[in-house]
C-alpha cells in the first residue's frame, strides 16, 4: 500500500511486549526525514518476505516502538531468487545499474571483471552501492533487500555460475533462441543466474566457458544491439513480466 513507509530491522527487533523496535538510520528517517508521529502507519519489514502493517505506539529519543497490527506476504517479491552477474561499466553506470535491477527484482548484484573489462573496481564503491539497493528496495515495495557484492574475477564468475539452478547468458553472438521463447521453454526456477557483459563484450573463449556450462541458457535480445546498461533492464523486465505472468496464471 503507497500511503505505508516501509522500514527494515533486523529480525531481533522487538521488545517483550511483541512491539517493534525501529532505531538506529530508519529511526533517523523516521523522525527527522518523515516527521512521523504517534499513530501513524508503517510497514516493516525482517528480509523474510513478509510485511508486518504496523502503528507507532511511541516515539522516544533515539527509538520508535511499533504494534502490528496485520502481517502479510509480501506481493512484490518472486518465488524465484535472481542473482544479476553484471560486468563493471564506466562512469556511473552501474548506479544506474543497481537501482533498476532491484527494482525490476533481483535479489543479488555481483559485480565482475572479463577480458574486454574497461572500468576498474572501486571497494570504496561498495557501500554506495549497497545503499543505493537498499533505497530502491523501500521504494518499490519489496520485504527483502537486495545485495550488491565485491567484483568478482572471471574465473570465480564461472565457479558461481554452476551454483545455480539455470543460468540465462545474454550472449551477443546468439542468434536464435530469443529471451522470451527461451523462457518459455524452461521450467520456473527456484535459484536463477542472469549473465551482462561489459561495453565490450565477452571474448571468444569467455563466451565459450559460459556456454559450456550445463546449467546455461543462451539467448538473444533480437536484431538490435543494446548498451551495457540498457541490457540489464530488458533482460530483468522480461524475466519480471514472465514470472508475474506465471503467478498469475496459478
Amino acid at each position: 500500500m503507497a500511503e505505508y513507509r516501509r522500514f527494515f530491522v533486523p529480525p531481533e527487533s522487538t521488545d517483550a511486549d511483541g512491539r517493534v523496535i525501529v532505531d538506529g538510520n530508519e529511526f533517523a528517517h523516521l523522525k527527522k526525514v518523515l516527521r512521523m508521529r504517534e499513530g501513524d502507519k508503517a510497514v516493516v519489514c525482517f528480509n523474510d518476505g513478509l510485511d508486518r502493517f504496523c502503528e507507532i505506539e511511541r516515539i522516544e529519543n533515539n527509538r520508535a516502538l511499533l504494534r502490528v497490527v496485520e502481517t502479510r506476504l509480501n506481493a512484490a517479491e518472486f518465488g524465484s531468487k535472481i542473482t544479476l552477474y553484471q560486468a563493471l561499466m564506466k562512469g556511473d553506470k552501474f548506479d544506474f545499474c543497481v537501482q533498476k535491477a532491484v527494482e525490476l527484482g533481483a535479489g543479488e548484484i555481483v559485480p565482475f571483471e572479463s577480458r574486454f573489462t574497461v572500468a576498474k573496481w572501486d571497494v570504496k564503491k561498495t557501500d554506495r552501492y549497497r545503499r543505493i539497493a537498499f533505497e530502491a528496495s523501500k521504494q518499490c515495495g519489496r520485504s527483502r533487500l537486495a545485495g550488491v557484492e565485491n567484483c568478482v574475477g572471471f574465473e570465480e564468475l564461472i565457479e558461481r555460475l554452476r551454483r545455480h539452478e539455470t543460468m540465462i547468458f545474454c550472449n551477443e553472438t546468439e542468434r536464435g533462441n530469443k529471451l522470451l521463447k527461451a523462457l518459455d521453454a524452461i521450467s520456473v526456477p527456484k535459484d536463477m543466474a542472469v549473465v551482462i557483459g561489459s561495453e565490450g563484450g565477452f571474448s571468444p573463449e569467455e563466451i565459450g566457458e559460459i556456454s559450456r556450462l550445463k546449467n546455461a541458457v543462451s539467448v538473444s535480445f533480437g536484431k538490435r544491439i543494446l548498451r551495457a546498461e540498457t541490457a540489464s533492464v530488458f533482460a530483468l523486465s522480461v524475466i519480471s513480466a514472465w514470472l508475474d505472468g506465471l503467478s498469475e496464471e496459478n
